[in-house]
């Protein structure tokens, strides 16, 4: 059986696929779940919520988590590349045009973000790709 992995849904942008950025020991498959519980923090707070939108290029500085949620929707880039553009200052990271895009992007750099590792209703859960679907 094969096994699940989503990414985050979070930007829009470019038609072709971009060269991954490298990734550092903290940034493997393994390590990716704590580095992004690390850097966003409690669920909870909205500050944690609007950092994510700047961080992906969503400049308004919105008023509800609800509304970073629905800002947030339409947005595609890989987790990875969103972890090693915040580490390195760089940030927003590329973002895709549409789910498929990620898709082939994350299937081919094999950056994965396992699925099961999702919090019901935190930022990961809300924001899923389904990679695997993804035609």
């Amino acid at each position: 059986m094969e096994k699940s992995f989503t990414n985050l849904n979070l930007g829009s942008g470019a038609s072709v696929l971009p060269s991954p950025p490298p990734l550092s020991t903290g940034e493997k498959v393994n390590n990716i779940v704590d580095a992004f519980d690390r850097y966003f923090g409690n669920d909870l707070k909205l500050e944690n919520w609007q950092r994510l939108c700047r961080d992906v290029g969503i400049d308004s500085e919105l008023p509800s988590i609800r509304k970073c949620k629905q800002a947030l929707r339409p947005v595609w880039v890989n987790i990875h590349d969103l972890m090693h553009a915040v580490n390195t200052d760089s940030t927003p990271p590329h973002r895709f045009e549409n789910e498929r895009e990620l898709s082939a992007y994350t299937k081919k750099h094999k950056r994965y973000y396992p699925k099961e590792q999702a919090k019901g209703g935190g930022p990961v859960r809300a924001l899923l790709a389904h990679i695997f679907r993804a035609h």
